[in-house]
């Protein structure tokens, strides 16, 4: 392998922008200076590396750095930045890797936060934490823009093992892009130069860190998506990171209760994979699941709930001194004063010939902002006729040739909002086929065709490359299994129907009724999707997050 090569930018931001780079006056640097730290750093020292989590947040007072963009094999300048400003990017407050390195190239002075101080200063002053939020998103928008700090993923298209590890990263918030090792040459070119055969494929490259055919396990430990809170006790534990508990999470740490979300996959739920939610209250002209994922989590993150990826609750029993022990899946557990169940549903498997074979190389359970342009000019099938096949679709639509809405019902009124119905009637490159499903998929290493079939038993093979599946949902409640009732579809019991309960699963109180929301173990709550009754809605699960920590808190304060 050759050595470092250092490399510019083709394009630096401007430092006059006053959006990515905006001036501070002399009253708050020395606000700032009373509540920070002062250091100095001298040329060619590091106020932090690439592909770290918890980097400080600093102002500069004086003097100039450059921020880099470790590859294998290269640095790449990208940005510099000078005095009466501060650097870094959201990651300062979610505790994500850092997307690129911070060298200064002169003698220079800056007052530095910690997480912990940073959070602080947010809270003394919101108007100018506003400020500092719009800053640093607006930076990393201009980062993934230009291509810098993105985790490049190489394999061939059809690699479920790739699809995982993207989808992972994808759906925490890691930007990611993958490069087909059969038709990108400089790829290609990459893996020849690091000496890895395409047989060891995928290759994740993080930074200058290279990950040989890892699994999404491997890279969640890698990256550090799992928290450390072996034996810890909290006030609230939330199951479940979708937007009924990043909600919960939300409101459960800005009124000061200790507070972790554990989340089996990785924060937003389904709604972190639609495209486009047009209904939600206060953003006419729509807000994409990312988005609403990202700033969610990023609220959670500043009340200082500890947000746990890819870490699945196992079994709930329990604990002592009345407390609720959950056991998680790397062997850690955690005590809890209260629970919220916001586990959610699952999407249901296509019963189709063929279908185990493509999961994750052609047939996806979400369609995910980078969908459109790995479909672009291609034919493709949507089997569902809910919201986010919907969504889906007219995503999809955006990029690919021709798109394919499955439904066995009569029509689409019936289970989609009119809004979705209007635009999907509205877009030549949509058709929906109603009274059919999807049979069998056809295919060698990747999908090439599926066989429809309708009601009345007549078939046609319709060639596609690939097949997104969202026909129902079964609740996640394999955890709570011996502990909290359930209806007859699997949905958890709480409120009037877990006051209703006989059996060994019944309410045990008799100086009270379960709350709204409380389940048939007094301190347990449900939330979202996973609920019985629940509504099936972002703005409703969002709803019951909110609600259950008020709830929480009566059982904490009795």
């Amino acid at each position: 392998m050759a050595t470092t090569r250092v490399m510019r930018s083709e394009r630096f931001p401007d430092l006059d922008d006053e959006v990515l780079f905006p001036r501070l006056s002399d009253a708050k640097l020395e606000w700032l200076a009373e509540r920070g730290e002062r250091r100095v750093f001298e040329p060619g020292e590091v106020l932090y590396e690439h592909a770290v989590r918890d980097a400080p947040f600093y102002v500069i007072e004086s003097g100039l750095v450059e921020l880099v963009d470790r590859k294998p094999g290269k640095d790449v300048y990208v940005a510099q930045a000078d005095s009466r400003t501060f650097i870094g990017d959201i990651a300062a407050f979610t505790g994500e890797p850092t997307i690129s390195a911070c060298v200064a190239v002169e003698t220079t002075h800056v007052i530095e936060f910690d997480r912990a101080g940073l959070r602080d200063m947010v809270a003394r002053w919101p108007e100018f934490g506003e400020h500092v939020f719009r800053t640093l998103l607006a930076r990393r928008a201009w980062h993934e823009a230009e291509g810098h700090g993105i985790m490049r993923l190489i394999a061939a298209r059809g690699s479920r093992r790739a699809f995982e590890v993207r989808d992972l990263l994808e759906r925490n918030l890691l930007p990611v892009r993958w490069y087909d090792v059969d038709t990108d040459e400089e790829s290609a070119a990459l893996l020849d130069w690091l000496e890895i055969p395409r047989s060891e494929t995928p290759v994740l490259i993080h930074a200058a860190n290279v990950m040989r055919n890892p699994s999404a396990a491997q890279v969640a430990r890698s990256l550090g998506l799992r928290a450390e809170v072996e034996g810890e006790r909290f006030d609230l534990v939330v199951l479940g990171a979708g937007p009924a508990g990043l909600a919960a999470a939300v409101y459960g740490g800005s009124e000061g209760l200790r507070t972790l979300v554990a989340e089996a996959w990785a924060p937003g739920g389904q709604a972190g994979t639609s495209t486009r939610i047009e209904n939600y209250l206060g953003f006419p002209s729509g807000i994409s699941g990312t988005d609403l994922t990202r700033k969610a989590t990023l609220q959670a993150r500043r009340f200082d709930a500890v947000l746990s990826s890819f870490h699945r609750a196992v079994e709930l029993a329990d604990g002592p001194e009345g407390l609720v022990r959950i056991d998680l899946d790397d062997g850690q557990h955690v005590l809890a004063r209260t629970l919220v169940m916001a586990t959610g549903a699952r999407w249901r498997e296509l019963k189709a010939e063929g279908v185990d074979r493509f999961r994750g190389a052609g047939v996806y359970h979400a369609a995910m902002p980078t969908d459109a342009e790995r479909c672009r000019g291609e034919d493709v099938v949507v089997v569902g006729g809910g919201n986010s096949a919907g969504q889906a679709a007219i995503h999809l639509a955006s990029r690919a040739r021709s798109v394919r809405i499955v439904v066995r019902g009569d029509a689409l009124k019936s289970t989609m909002s009119h809004y979705l119905i209007d635009r999907i009637e509205r877009s030549p490159r949509i058709e929906v086929v109603t009274r059919t499903e999807v049979s069998a998929i056809h295919g060698s290493a990747t999908v090439e065709s599926v066989t429809l079939r309708d009601r009345d038993g007549g078939e046609q093979q319709a060639a596609v490359t690939a097949v997104f599946v969202m026909i129902g949902a079964d609740p996640c409640t394999e955890a709570s299994t011996g502990m909290l009732a359930v209806d007859t579809a699997g949905y958890l019991l709480c409120g009037s129907g877990a006051a209703k309960c006989d059996g060994y699963l019944n309410w045990p109180l008799a100086d009270r009724e379960p709350h709204l929301l409380e389940t048939v173990r007094p301190g347990v709550f449900a939330a979202g999707d996973v609920r019985s009754g629940a509504s099936k809605r972002v703005a409703g699960a969002v709803g019951d997050g909110a609600m259950v920590v008020r709830f929480a808190h009566d059982v904490l304060a009795g």
